[in-house]
């Protein structure tokens, strides 16, 4: 594909209408297969949305206008070398759309899985949950370094429900108690949850079946003062924070598929560094309701591996972290890549757990030379 064959995209520019100081904005999902298109019923008709074409060029003709499809051709016609940068076949397709979004301009980018339900009120919550909080509700772990979960359902059975990519090195009730605080700052990603499939550990959910409901309300967020699993079926965030949110590809090694990871573990990246610029991550609403479950059985064996090496990979990025100038998030990102390189070379975990590693790294600094 040429570049005028590619896709034109509005102009940051054309949504002058929306009002005197209202953020342009794109919504990116990525798509494999034909979705229920009905998961754009809540995005407003002037808003345009990048699909990253992963079914490479055999998904069906959009039922609206401002649909803009990106096959492989027309990513790397985009991209250039920066190409090189952009995963396929995995949730980790949907960095392209972010790229792309962020080079045509626009002040906030929304990123949406296809097999979720987008309802009323959506899109105007996930913009109201970013931009400047005084006072608003804080929730912090007690534990140094503790996760903040984002479900606050239980199980039948009284156990609690831990989002996908909460440490199981974390659940115990001591370690996962948490407090809540006022805090005032610049939200810079919203985390929307979802009900209807939750997003779980498989190994939850073969055990103990499925809840249904998060038990979040739809409405104003809360702040995660800590880490947290950060899936990113249903996110919207700043433009300023593209270069620092990069989706981790699937790898193979030795013929073990390492998959699961790529938003829990990038998300663990971006939150480090917001924490070191002092921005803040919200979640809650709005909600969205997940429509699809992938065989629970290779979801636990995917998974497996994943939460093998989670805390080496987790110790490897906070002291590569700690080692980061505060900056704009394009060069924190490059500093961190950097620093993570050489962590992974000191590191003194198996040999198979650092070629992963490694190779993960490779992929962070392709995507870090793209806004360079």
């Amino acid at each position: 594909m040429t570049l005028s064959a590619l896709p034109t995209l509005p102009s940051p520019a054309d949504q002058t209408s929306r009002g005197a100081g209202s953020p342009s904005v794109c919504v990116v999902v990525p798509i494999p297969n034909d979705p229920p298109w009905e998961l754009f019923d809540a995005i407003p008709p002037d808003i345009p949305i990048i699909v990253s074409d992963d079914s490479d060029g055999h998904l069906a003709p959009p039922p609206r206008d401002n649909v803009h499809y990106f096959d492989y051709a027309a990513q790397e016609a985009y991209a250039g070398s920066h190409y090189a940068a952009m995963p396929h076949k995995s949730a980790a397709s949907r960095n392209i759309g972010h790229y792309i979004a962020w080079k045509e301009g626009f002040d906030v980018i929304i990123a949406l899985d296809y097999d979720c339900q987008t309802r009323p009120g959506w899109f105007d919550t996930h913009l109201a949950n970013l931009g400047r909080v005084e006072g608003a509700p804080g929730v912090r772990p007690v534990a140094d370094n503790g996760w903040v979960n984002p479900i606050t359902k239980s199980f039948d059975n009284g156990d609690t429900v831990y989002a996908r990519g909460y440490p199981y090195e974390w659940r115990t009730p001591s370690l996962a108690e948490t407090r809540t605080e006022p805090v005032t700052g610049e939200v810079a990603l919203n985390l929307g949850v979802w009900d209807g499939i939750l997003d779980l550990n498989g190994i939850d959910k073969l055990y103990a079946g499925e809840p249904g409901d998060p038990g979040v309300p739809d409405g104003p967020s809360r702040i995660a003062l800590g880490n947290i699993p950060i899936c990113g079926m249903n996110t919207a965030f700043v433009r300023e924070l593209t270069p620092a949110y990069y989706f981790l590809p699937d790898l193979w090694v030795n013929g073990w598929q390492l998959s699961r990871h790529d938003d829990i573990w990038g998300g663990y990246v971006t939150k480090r560094l917001m924490d070191l610029r002092g921005d803040l991550l919200a979640y809650g609403g709005p909600v969205v309701g997940h429509t699809k479950q992938t065989r629970l059985e290779r979801v636990v064996v995917l998974e497996q591996w994943m939460h093998l090496m989670s805390m080496p990979f987790y110790d490897i990025v906070d002291e590569a972290a700690s080692r980061v100038e505060v900056g704009d998030y394009a060069d924190m990102f490059g500093h961190f890549v950097e620093e993570y390189a050489r962590g992974v070379e000191s590191s003194s975990a198996p040999s198979h757990y650092r070629e992963v590693y490694s190779q993960l790294g490779d992929w962070m600094t392709r995507w870090a030379a793209a806004f360079r």
